[in-house]
């Protein structure tokens, strides 16, 4: 099969570049891929309306907003969890924007300068951005300095072009079979993926009786 030949092509990559990063990212909080799943399906379909093609990543998030007040001013605890909602939104932001940059990528733009302009000027007002950069806008709430939205844009085009093989394994699959539960998704990019390093056993807070 000629995978660039595939109308659905471009939107799979897409997806599979959203599936990609969710796994990526969440096997940066947690070591149990299949306990905290990155998402439960991921789909590419026509939509019989206007012949558009479409897709979808149904997946769990890693930012909340839940420590803000209708006024947006953030209540929390202390620093520490202002540094975590910080580190999921910036996750969060990663892999809304990995969709565009994936897309990008399969079209061609793999220097990632190259890669963010493409996503930015085809995909702005899409909902990926627009849910990308309201995410972005919470951040200063969260710390007194956001990191740079272009460090966030190249954060985004390493993990795509580091995982590429990955993306392109899903996206394959996804062109068969356009519906596909988190561990079949698992199962085709794992063997893509580094492994993930062995659990380290806790230490006994005792030394065992001779």
């Amino acid at each position: 099969m000629n995978v660039a030949s595939q109308p659905l092509a471009p939107v799979a990559h897409h997806e599979a570049g959203h599936a990609v990063a969710a796994i990526v990212l969440m096997r940066q909080v947690f070591d149990d891929d299949r306990e905290f799943p990155a998402f439960s399906s991921v789909s590419i379909y026509p939509d019989p309306g206007d012949g558009d093609y479409l897709g979808v990543v149904m997946s769990k998030c890693f930012y909340s907003a839940q420590g803000f007040t209708s006024k947006r001013k953030p209540i929390f605890e202390d620093d520490l969890d202002r540094y975590f909602e910080r580190d999921g939104g910036i996750r969060q932001i990663v892999a809304y924007l990995a969709g565009p940059f994936a897309e990008s990528a399969f079209k061609g733009y793999l220097d990632p300068f190259d890669m963010a302009m493409n996503a930015s000027d085809e995909n702005e007002g899409s909902s990926d951005y627009a849910n990308a950069k309201r995410i972005y806008r919470e951040l200063r709430f969260l710390m007194p300095r956001r990191p740079d939205w272009g460090r966030i844009e190249d954060r985004t085009a390493r993990l795509v072009l580091d995982h590429w093989s990955a993306i392109e394994a899903l996206a394959a699959h996804l062109l068969v079979k356009h519906d596909l539960q988190f561990d079949e998704a698992l199962t085709i990019v794992a063997p893509h993926l580094p492994p993930m390093p062995a659990a380290t056993p806790p230490e006994r807070p005792f030394p065992q009786p001779a």
